[in-house]
């Protein structure tokens, strides 16, 4: 997993790691000559993860790290070559990239180099814009996109919501994933820690592991059309 969110990253409090953890960022291998491995930290014994395992490559979350970046940017091409070279040399099955909302430079490259597009939104007015906005790009690219509503109302009974879900992908012709519902004790959670990992008896919970199993099965069907790079098959990877 990839910490794209340059403007604002985050990840890193949710996974419990600290700058004496951090060796180097993605932002210091998209800006430098420094190689994806120095800039991963494998979570499965931080986690207690038993079976496979999940990396990580934090984004800079230092002010004078973000505004360099935003002054700066980064190429397309480094960009490829990064995840091709973090993928052949850890073997991945998944690479998972975390994208700034909204349209930045960062967010269409992501969508450019991703097999599948998954959106995030909530069920009001201005985040269902944004994302009409963000599939009307992501068919410019040519790229299947799925859609994961968040936040509905505990009003919200589960058969309404999966008719708001259906009219919603017939309006920006697209898969809509999941209805995932407002959860305080996520809420609450204050990004403290991993909520699946703390809660595995919770509701949320099997209601995710649902949810990462169909994406997967989406991600499949996305490999029966490959494409290639300039460094060759490219691994799949969701933006």
């Amino acid at each position: 997993m990839i910490d794209l969110d340059l403007e604002g990253p985050g990840l890193h409090v949710i996974f419990g790691i600290s700058d004496g953890d951090i060796r180097a960022t993605i932002n210091d291998v998209l800006q430098g000559s420094i190689p994806i491995r120095d800039a991963v930290l494998d979570l499965t014994p931080r986690l207690g993860i038993e079976s496979g395992c999940l990396l990580f490559c934090p984004a800079g979350h230092r002010l004078e790290e973000i505004l360099k970046m935003v002054e700066t940017g980064f190429n397309l091409s480094r960009f490829k070559a990064v995840l091709y070279n973090l993928a052949t040399e850890y073997q991945l099955d998944y690479l998972l990239i975390d994208s700034h909302p909204g349209i930045e430079k960062d967010t269409i490259l992501s969508m450019a180099v991703c097999d599948v597009v998954v959106l995030l939104s909530r069920v009001d007015h201005q985040d269902m814009f944004g994302s009409g906005v963000m599939n009307e790009v992501a068919s410019q690219l040519r790229k299947p996109v799925v859609l994961i509503l968040n936040m509905i109302p505990s009003s919200v009974g589960e058969k309404e919501s999966k008719m708001i879900g259906e009219k919603i992908a017939s309006l920006f012709n697209l898969q809509v994933l999941t209805a995932l519902p407002f959860n305080s004790d996520v809420f609450e959670n204050l990004s403290r820690g991993v909520f699946v990992l703390e809660h595995q008896k919770d509701p949320l919970t099997r209601k995710f592991t649902a949810m990462a199993e169909n994406m997967i099965a989406i991600i499949e069907q996305s490999r029966e059309v490959p494409e290639t790079s300039d460094n060759g098959p490219t691994r799949q990877a969701v933006g």
